[in-house]
């Protein structure tokens, strides 16, 4: 179930969560006013994104996140070492383990380490190595899951855990360890039994579980950051009314012209592309009539020319067989047909075409029609 967390008291859950924050932060950043700056921060980030909290519950868990990635933006950039570097490829020591189960060397976790010492073995530790090495043994994160983090590679994670192992283990045997250093007898039990990697994971986690530093100010909230909360949420209600408006407005468009297709706006759209395509195929029309119509009346003029071609070429040879023929026999005058059309009229187009055939034989020419 969501709840409201826009009314939280900050500065109540400044004062029940930064201790154990700082805790936190502390085993990532060794000095720890640096470590209270960026606890400060993180509620800042907090107080300004916190409508990305839905639960209530989920508060500390989603606080110390924002810590841990802080601390670990800090070490990035502001540390001389970098996370991916040039360290030789090297193999895990677990063939001398194996052949020295019962070794106090390889096993320091049967002595009982304080949390100060504990602690002071991870401040030996390189920045690079120390985030890897709080990830894995205390925060219970996998080489993946920290490859995500830290933007490196598997096999980087599990070389810098490697190395973060070997630096916490000189740096016990070195300093904390002699005659008078207790033993667990619990933890003798599991190296027996050939648990003893188990111990290191749990020594860690048992012993930073209540870790808590109680930070030397309040809480400092900017006077601004109440304003862009709430110009925040306003933009945010805002940005959801205008969309919900425009959806609706959309719905009601889409159904009226599907509903109502010959009404509103995209009717006169309509009309008018379709009176214009009207228009335009009459001009084609008629542009097309008047081509025709000029074909034709270039067909008619060629057959014209040629009937009067084939009359005068029939009237020579009329005349000269009149001239060969007795002045009696002469045929009489042939009357042509009338050819006065005009050329440039389609409509006066001959609808019946005469045919001429001419017989001659030797005394006496007939001529059909």
């Amino acid at each position: 179930m969501m709840q409201n967390t826009n009314n939280l008291d900050w500065q109540k859950v400044y004062s029940q969560c930064s201790p154990k924050l700082l805790g936190i932060c502390r085993r990532y950043i060794t000095d720890i006013y640096t470590a209270e700056d960026i606890v400060q921060d993180s509620f800042m980030t907090a107080i300004q994104k916190n409508n990305q909290l839905n639960d209530e519950k989920a508060l500390f868990a989603w606080l110390k996140k924002i810590v841990v990635n802080n601390a670990l933006q800090h070490i990035r950039k502001y540390s001389k070492h970098t996370f991916v570097d040039a360290e030789p490829s090297e193999i895990p020591d677990t063939y001398a383990d194996m052949d020295h189960p019962f070794s106090e060397e390889k096993n320091i976790f049967i002595y009982d380490f304080t949390r100060e010492e504990l602690l002071s073995s991870i401040d030996n530790l390189p920045p690079h190595h120390k985030s890897v090495f709080n990830l894995f043994f205390i925060e219970n994160h996998s080489h993946a899951e920290i490859s995500g983090l830290l933007g490196i590679t598997v096999n980087t994670s599990k070389s810098h855990l490697l190395r973060a192992k070997k630096t916490v283990q000189n740096h016990l045997m070195n300093n904390f360890i002699d005659q008078k250093t207790p033993k667990k007898k619990m933890a003798q039990l599991l190296v027996l039994f050939g648990f003893g990697g188990l111990l290191w994971a749990q020594t860690f986690r048992s012993k930073f579980a209540d870790f808590k530093i109680q930070p030397s100010r309040k809480l400092e909230i900017s006077s601004e950051i109440p304003d862009k909360i709430s110009i925040l949420t306003l933009n945010n209600s805002l940005s959801r009314k205008v969309i919900i408006s425009v959806t609706l407005l959309i719905i009601i468009l889409g159904s009226v012209f599907f509903i109502h297709p010959g009404d509103g706006f995209f009717t006169a759209n309509n009309s008018a592309i379709l009176s214009e395509s009207a228009d335009a195929v009459q001009v084609e029309r008629k542009e097309n009539k008047a081509d025709k119509n000029k074909l034709a009346g270039k067909i008619h003029q060629n057959l014209t020319r040629q009937n009067k071609k084939e009359e005068l070429s029939e009237d020579n040879g009329l005349n000269n067989t009149y001239k060969a023929q007795p002045a009696e026999k002469k045929l009489p005058s042939r009357q042509n047909p009338q050819k006065n059309i005009d050329k440039d009229s389609v409509h006066e187009i001959p609808h019946r075409v005469v045919v001429v055939k001419k017989i001659i034989k030797r005394d006496t020419i007939f001529v059909e029609k």
